[in-house]
């Protein structure tokens, strides 16, 4: 009987964590990086590792705008006019049917021309978004974007996981180019987002 009781514990216990919604107070970082994200910095982290000839990556940036998300969401839904914000972004579509964004990137920190072409329903309230590349040298990247308010500001946190047939990029360049062009995305959609009249 004891052993019931404590399986059923268990059991509403990790619902009642499962159910709970990931916003920036229980956001899974250390008290010195939520104070960081907290006074506007950006956190992002990537980590890439050969297995054999398959390659894996692990990614995550966080950050609060400084906006709520009523108002960032109106310039950062607009994923069709990214390639006006940012310089990288050379070709910037958005399939409305399909839910699907195309991106053509370069940057000198990238050894060629990458095209991003991947499915996410257009943000425009806060909530969990999941997302996959659908071609690429990333093919069936997965991950979430997760939109929510902290008091007046707006936070996003978004995480993905890829393991595939390696790249041919060296581990450390790659976490290095991944982390440096996301970060700096954010950066300069936060910047931008916060300044346009709607």
């Amino acid at each position: 009987m004891r052993c019931k009781i404590i399986f059923f514990a268990l059991i509403f216990f990790t619902k009642t964590l499962c159910s709970q919604e990931l916003n920036f107070e229980n956001s899974p970082f250390k008290k010195n990086i939520k104070e960081n994200i907290l006074n506007g910095q950006i956190f992002s982290e990537s980590r890439v590792k050969n297995l054999g000839i398959d390659q894996n990556l692990s990614f995550s940036i966080a950050g609060l705008h400084p906006k709520s998300c009523k108002y960032a969401l109106k310039t950062l839904s607009n994923y069709e006019e990214f390639s006006r914000f940012l310089s990288f972004v050379k070709e910037s579509r958005y399939d409305e049917k399909k839910k699907e964004i195309n991106f053509l990137i370069s940057h000198m920190l990238m050894p060629y021309d990458m095209r991003l072409i991947f499915t996410l329903p257009r943000i425009t309230a806060p909530g969990n978004y999941p997302f996959i590349f659908e071609i690429g040298i990333l093919k069936n990247l997965r991950g979430n974007i997760i939109v929510s308010n902290f008091k007046d500001r707006c936070f996003f946190y978004t995480t993905a996981n890829w393991r595939g047939p390696t790249t041919g990029f060296n581990p450390t360049m790659f976490e290095l180019f991944s982390q440096a062009l996301s970060k700096l995305s954010m950066e300069i959609l936060f910047r931008i987002s916060s300044s346009l009249s709607h």
